[in-house]
């Protein structure tokens, strides 16, 4: 292993949001599909996947089911894991230099910080450091159910 690969930070996909025109149907779908287990629901979000930070998550929005704008079906953004909050500095650095940077917060007493923006099609971004190696409560996720309306808006 090359000192390059050593120190690369390390990046998954935390999770993707996904417009649905029925929530509860979709839910039955994905749970049987994959690995996913209903975390929580708050409205007309829910999140599937499993309390860890590593798990993969798919966050469920419904919608009434247009084809067009931030409430279309389909992918609505795509959240990262980084390995480090260097990482993430170096993250918002690139967006802020595109003019694509549009947020930054931490979120449980620092379990976490994210920093958003979008990509050149305007697809909502989110970059996410956990800074704690603890399990994520689900204070953590109502959090996050109540900023899912604000990613792609």
């Amino acid at each position: 292993m090359s000192n390059t690969e050593q120190t690369e930070p390390h990046w998954t996909i935390r999770s993707t949001l996904v417009t649905v025109a029925d929530l509860d149907r979709s839910v039955d779908f994905y749970r049987e599909l994959g690995p996913f287990e209903e975390i929580t629901r708050e409205g007309k979000v829910s999140f599937l996947g499993r309390p860890s930070r590593s798990s993969v998550a798919l966050i469920l929005r419904e919608t009434k089911g247009t084809r067009h704008g931030p409430q279309s079906l389909g992918v609505r953004s795509i959240n990262f894991n980084v390995g480090n909050a260097d990482e993430l500095d170096r993250i918002e650095s690139v967006l802020r230099s595109h003019n694509v940077f549009t947020d930054r917060k931490t979120l449980a007493e620092g379990a976490s910080e994210f920093v958003s923006g979008r990509d050149p099609d305007n697809l909502p971004l989110l970059f996410i450091y956990y800074g704690r190696a603890d399990l994520l409560d689900m204070d953590y996720y109502h959090m996050v159910a109540n900023l899912t309306y604000s990613l792609d808006t």
